[in-house]
């Protein structure tokens, strides 16, 4: 995902901090309702950008910022939140909510790298995707359909 890299995206910095998710959720809901997502699509992204606000912010340095990009293209919305946090997160361990990411998700990922800001610890950032499927003409095994079945 080159979501980082772009300028097309829209970006929203809070502290890293609980009482921030609101903020976060609101923000994720509206990007996914420019995506033309329905409603359990719309409450999904909310749902998963709320668990990946919260992976962070329970691990985040003190006093520091978690920045949020969104990426909107017609039936499909890039989301990527980061934060400095003091520890490496092995796969083996990302939990529950981090199940619960991957399943609301068509992808999910989480890169680390050592910080470069003399703060110390690991610049984090969970990246996932989600398509709408509203309006897609598709067949019980996720293929465009042919058209042509029973009227």
């Amino acid at each position: 995902m080159a979501l980082q890299d772009t300028d097309a995206a829209v970006e929203l910095r809070v502290r890293s901090d609980p009482g921030q998710l609101g903020v976060i959720r609101a923000v994720a809901a509206t990007m996914a309702a420019q995506c033309d997502f329905d409603l359990d699509e719309i409450a999904d992204i909310r749902l998963a950008a709320d668990e990946a606000a919260s992976f962070l912010i329970v691990r985040a340095q003190p006093n520091v910022q978690l920045i949020c990009k969104f990426l909107v293209q017609p039936g499909r919305l890039e989301m990527s939140i980061s934060s400095a946090i003091n520890e490496t997160v092995p796969p083996s361990q990302r939990g529950f909510g981090w199940h619960v990411l991957t399943t609301l998700t068509d992808s999910a990922d989480l890169h680390q790298a050592p910080s470069s800001d003399g703060v110390g610890g690991y610049l984090s950032t969970i990246e996932f995707s989600k398509r709408s499927i509203v309006g897609a003409d598709l067949s019980m095994d996720g293929e465009p359909s042919t058209g042509g079945g029973p009227a």
